[in-house]
């Protein structure tokens, strides 16, 4: 299957880079020698299947449409993870070369059969059953029993990977990535769609997609991306943003509102989507935009810069029980905004190397990243 280049700016470049300490193609990691060697036959041996010797050479059967399914291998639960979502009580999170696992408590984990074997980079749940993951090769999967089974939906040696999905109900959802790839489905995913407009058009990477309020849905991305829709997702308006670089998560505040972070530690907060500014994505030069400093400037766009004190990139987030959002990112680095989202301050978390994704879980921190999936304790 083919892997895709990504730019140094991609929306999940930078994760995967310190997460599967791979190259800029961001594939997935090699099966380990161990494995290969458990699959290939002894010196000498026939290959099962093989014609006699001496028997007419049959044609090598053509390729499949379909992906290899992943891999089933002890301590999948270490493999590098990009995404952990909850499913009723259960945990499931997902990674490098399909591993999907899933946990009843936060502490032992199991691996569950996956029909594909690329990288997946999204999971993501609509009730406490109906669920789908995305990944590469424009890989779509789907559950109806909470993450205990998976069926291939979408999959594509040629498209683009995609980074997140989003349902609005059981039959409407959107996948969208790299390159402004967007698909939708009105079936509840047995067909998708590739959908083309001014937005996707110019070819930046849509990171995140969320459902604020009703039909009002948000997105965030590469080079300063910020997109709202006010139909469902049916039509996409760009909207000003006060940074230039690349937004690599959001988090839903309640309502309206928003919090957005990436590239270089930088968090922002926006009270109204639907009123945001707006501008034509047929006159937007990424190469041209800049960071705003000005808090006046910022300000007019409907944007709140909260000060951060690092300058690593920001990978994953979550909302805590006191109305708190959680960062991580690069090198474990995790920072806290006071529950009024006006400070943000360091907090040290018992992880040493790169978090992409954390949720509360039972009053304790549920984490993966290149070491997996961990249970890191007490909330901070």
């Amino acid at each position: 299957m083919s892997r895709l280049m990504l730019p140094a700016a991609a929306a999940m470049l930078a994760a995967w880079a310190a997460v599967a300490g791979a190259e800029e193609s961001s594939a997935p990691v090699a099966v380990s020698a161990e494995e290969t060697q458990a699959e290939a036959p002894a010196e000498g041996a026939a290959a099962e299947g093989a014609p006699a010797e001496g028997a007419p050479a049959e044609a090598a059967p053509p390729p499949p449409d379909v992906p290899r399914p992943a891999l089933m291998v002890s301590g999948a639960a270490k493999a590098r993870l990009l995404d952990v979502s909850q499913a009723g009580k259960r945990l499931v999170a997902v990674g490098q070369q399909g591993v999907i696992v899933v946990s009843e408590d936060g502490n032992t984990w199991k691996q569950v059969p996956s029909p594909a074997s690329v990288m997946m980079t999204r999971v993501r749940f609509y009730n406490e059953k109906l669920g789908w993951a995305v990944g590469y090769d424009g890989t779509i999967l789907h559950t109806a029993d909470g993450g205990l089974s998976w069926s291939l939906q979408h999959s594509d040696p040629e498209a683009r990977v995609l980074y997140d999905v989003l349902f609005l109900d059981p039959q409407n959802g959107i996948a969208a990535g790299a390159y402004g790839a967007y698909y939708r489905t009105a079936d509840g995913g047995k067909t998708w769609e590739a959908q083309a407009f001014p937005l996707a058009d110019l070819g930046q990477h849509f990171n995140r997609l969320m459902r604020l309020e009703g039909q009002l849905l948000f997105a965030a991305g590469e080079r300063g991306l910020l997109a709202r829709s006010v139909d469902g997702g049916a039509n996409w308006e760009m909207l000003q943003s006060p940074y230039a670089g690349s937004y690599f998560g959001a988090i839903a505040l309640g309502g309206r509102s928003v919090l957005v972070y990436g590239m270089r530690g930088n968090v922002y907060v926006m009270q109204d989507v639907g009123t945001a500014p707006t501008q034509d994505p047929a006159k937007y030069d990424p190469y041209a935009a800049e960071t705003l400093t000005d808090p006046a400037a910022i300000a007019a766009l409907g944007w709140r810069r909260i000060d951060s004190p690092v300058k690593e990139s920001l990978f994953g987030g979550t909302r805590l029980p006191d109305g708190s959002v959680l960062l991580v990112g690069i090198n474990a680095v995790a920072l806290k905004t006071d529950p009024a989202l006006s400070s943000l301050k360091l907090v040290k978390l018992p992880a040493a190397e790169t978090l992409v994704d954390v949720l509360p879980y039972g009053g304790k921190l549920i984490a993966v990243g290149r070491r997996g999936a961990q249970n890191l304790g007490a909330l901070p």
